[in-house]
């Protein structure tokens, strides 16, 4: 573990420590929040009253002023990268939503305690904001503290909505990953979603996210985002009145297809739909 790491007030800042084969940690503490993430290795995290194994893809929240050290497993020495939120960051828990997310996190997932992503789809969400930390303290470039205090949000929030689960309670499953991707289509129907990418994301082949995919929603890829790419539309188009921007809004480039999509799932057009909805209101 690097010696003299400084993290600002109000600064989030990352780190990497590469262990070797011969390294040994002293207990101690730090003035600041870390979100662990290991990235390599086995070990164990030892604290003054428990001595916890850990590995790769385990995630561990440890709070400031909390007393522990890292083991290595001397056959598959540890790295971590380790976000580090300093106490202003996270400030004071009746004033500062972040102080509390970082303490529902705590309460989902005790310090130390060694946590894993519920699904291999969850998995590449959290990593992707470790390594947009690191890209940003590296690169430095405009805005980039502020970029650094983004992610570290963003994962506290993944945190809170329970993208992981105890490491001891974890039982790998392809079709717990499909889940994983039919909640997140849910909640960015909007986004330029692909099958290629989709099925990326989740660790596995194309046609064996098709498979799984149609077994868990009856549907195919496409058809399920349309749909849910519709119902978005229906709530845009109550919410403004505007068809175009729903339309855009939604994740359809093409108007002409977007309308009939929505014909086709609603029955209706989009201007009909749109009138019955004045109409009520």
């Amino acid at each position: 573990m690097p010696a003299g790491v400084n993290v600002a007030e109000g600064a989030v800042r990352i780190l990497e420590s590469h262990h070797s084969v011969d390294f040994e940690m002293e207990f101690g503490v730090w003035p600041f929040h870390k979100i662990c993430w290991v990235a390599v290795g086995r070990g164990t995290l030892e604290s003054e009253s428990d001595r916890t194994p850990i590995g790769r893809d385990d995630f561990l929240l440890l709070p400031a002023d909390w007393l522990h050290r890292f083991s290595d497993d001397s056959r598959d020495p540890l790295t971590l990268v380790i976000l580090c939120l300093s106490k202003t960051f996270v400030g004071d828990i009746h004033s500062n939503e972040v102080a509390r997310l970082w303490e529902r996190a705590l309460d989902y997932y005790p310090a130390g305690i060694p946590i894993c992503a519920r699904t291999a789809f969850h998995r590449t969400t959290l990593l992707e904001l470790f390594r947009s930390a690191l890209r940003e303290q590296e690169d430095r470039g405009v805005g980039w503290e502020t970029a650094m205090g983004t992610t570290a949000n963003q994962l506290l929030i993944v945190l809170g909505r329970n993208y992981c689960e105890k490491s001891s309670q974890h039982k790998p499953s392809s079709h717990r990953t499909i889940e994983g991707a039919v909640g997140f289509i849910r909640d960015h129907p909007y986004e330029h979603l692909q099958i290629s990418k989709m099925a990326e994301r989740c660790g596995l082949s194309p046609r064996r996210f098709t498979d799984l995919f149609k077994e868990k929603t009856g549907q195919t890829f496409s058809n399920f985002l349309n749909n849910e790419r519709i119902r978005y539309a229906c709530r845009r188009i109550t919410e403004t009145g505007h068809i175009l921007y729903a339309c855009h809004e939604s994740g359809f480039n093409d108007p002409a297809y977007f309308y009939r999509v929505f014909k086709k799932r609603m029955g209706v057009t989009p201007g009909e739909f749109a009138r019955k909805n004045r109409q009520s209101s």
